[in-house]
């Protein structure tokens, strides 16, 4: 074949397959022609009948019908150097049989429903199938060599001589049986899409545009009574490229002047960070929120101290959002309860914009004797007590020396054998509270060693 090629055309170019890589190019394209429609799927299929559905319901009047909305896909894929043809029907196959083997798909063909489309594409080859080589030869030899032949015979005599995929694939090629489309993406209902008339090659412009964007998401919110916990900006290049920027928050809200502000410090990190390329420009920017929670009603405090301590919560978020925005959503981290009974292993760092609903399975009258401020780090005393297996009466700490004047205890933990745990509430002669522990029980191991893990204040 390859040596037929060469005698036909001497100068083709020729290049070995790269099934994974021409996988990897279609996801690609599959993400940027959702600039038509969320629901876009990549179909990879035999011998390489590499095709993109999109089910293009509720989107075509926004192109100005369906005629004009595959005319301008035509157009804008040529723009990428592809040869695309493109056609609209009521079922994916029938899409497909058209877009592949109808001459007029070539500038865009939107087909008929019913008997017409029957029609159309019963007068295709039988490859419009998307069927194995073997069979599609099996039918020619019997001298079925369209659809509308195929479509002639019995369905229950093409399943015994072709198997079951036969008769699916003619159903779903003639608009009789459905097939369902994967999308490339998550559909997010939430969605705000700017086209714009030239594309935007500066930064500026991007934000002026994101700000824009924002603000329409606000109002789009604001209508349902909801609040987005995280914002999704697609920059949808002229060239087939979909960057994508992320902006969270740690509580939901639809406040457009703190959206904006977070989107634009997103921008011009990525601007700063070298990781912004425009390429030829941007023709349309989209704003998604993927995470929104219906908002409730907040009452104002007319206590002036309460009221103080909300706007300073407020503020307080604020700066964590746009720190997020500008460092990197992982890098402004906050604390959170874990349920552990070793106190060291009870809390661990997650992001700020990460306001999942915590479950709490730590009893409450345990938490309440736990000490105000616990050490990063337990740090160890020289500790002396009356017997092995109760409390210090005096213990050397940093240097200075404790008597303790009364014993609260103790708390077992298990850690292991060897490391078990005592712990210890005690009040110094000079009334300071320390929470100890005893690692290693007396009688288990030689020589416990004591402990100073947190104190009251």
């Amino acid at each position: 074949m390859l040596a037929g090629a060469k005698a036909l055309v001497p100068d083709i170019c020729v290049a070995d397959s790269d099934p994974v890589g021409e996988g990897d190019d279609l996801t690609a394209l599959a993400r940027w022609a959702m600039r038509w429609s969320p629901y876009c799927s990549p179909v990879k299929g035999l011998e390489g009948t590499h095709a993109l559905f999109l089910d293009i319901t509720g989107c075509a009047h926004l192109f100005g019908g369906e005629a004009a909305m595959l005319a301008d896909m035509v157009i804008k894929m040529r723009a990428l150097g592809l040869i695309a043809r493109a056609a609209c029907a009521a079922t994916p196959g029938a899409a497909f049989a058209l877009a592949r083997f109808a001459p007029e798909a070539r500038h865009g063909l939107s087909a008929p429903d019913g008997a017409a489309l029957r029609a159309l594409v019963g007068a295709l080859p039988v490859e419009a199938l998307r069927l194995p080589s073997g069979t599609t030869t099996g039918l020619r030899a019997l001298g079925l060599k369209t659809i509308g032949q195929v479509a002639t015979q019995s369905s229950a005599a093409l399943a015994r001589r072709f198997g079951i995929d036969l008769v699916r694939a003619l159903d779903r090629a003639r608009g009789l049986e459905e097939e369902a489309i994967d999308p490339v993406a998550e559909i997010i209902p939430r969605r705000i899409r700017l086209r714009l008339a030239e594309p935007l090659m500066t930064r500026h412009g991007l934000e002026l545009a994101g700000a824009k964007a924002a603000g329409e998401m606000c109002t789009l919110l604001d209508s349902y009574n909801e609040g987005a916990r995280r914002l999704v900006l697609n920059l949808y290049r002229v060239d087939g490229v979909v960057l994508q920027l992320v902006g969270g928050s740690g509580r939901a809200h639809r406040d457009a002047v703190l959206w904006t502000k977070v989107l634009c410090e997103r921008i011009e990190a990525e601007a700063n960070g070298a990781g912004l390329d425009l390429g030829f420009g941007v023709d349309l920017v989209e704003v998604c929120a993927p995470v929104v929670e219906v908002l409730e009603g907040q009452v104002m405090d007319l206590d002036p101290v309460a009221a103080a301590a909300l706007a300073s919560a407020d503020a307080l978020h604020r700066l964590a959002d746009r720190l997020s925005a500008r460092l990197g959503v992982g890098r402004v981290t906050r604390m959170e309860a874990v349920a552990h009974w070793v106190p060291e292993q009870a809390v661990r760092q997650v992001a700020v914009a990460d306001r999942r609903p915590q479950v709490s399975h730590f009893p409450e009258a345990l938490a309440a004797r736990r000490p105000a401020l616990l050490l990063e780090r337990a740090e160890p005393i020289d500790a002396i007590a009356e017997v092995p297996d109760g409390p210090p009466r005096l213990f050397r700490w940093r240097a200075l020396a404790f008597k303790v004047a009364c014993a609260e205890g103790p708390e077992r933990i298990a850690c292991g054998e060897a490391h078990d745990r005592d712990y210890y509430r005690i009040e110094t002669s000079e009334g300071r509270r320390f929470w100890l522990y005893r690692q290693g029980l007396p009688g288990k191991v030689d020589h416990p060693k004591w402990y100073v893990h947190g104190s009251a204040a």
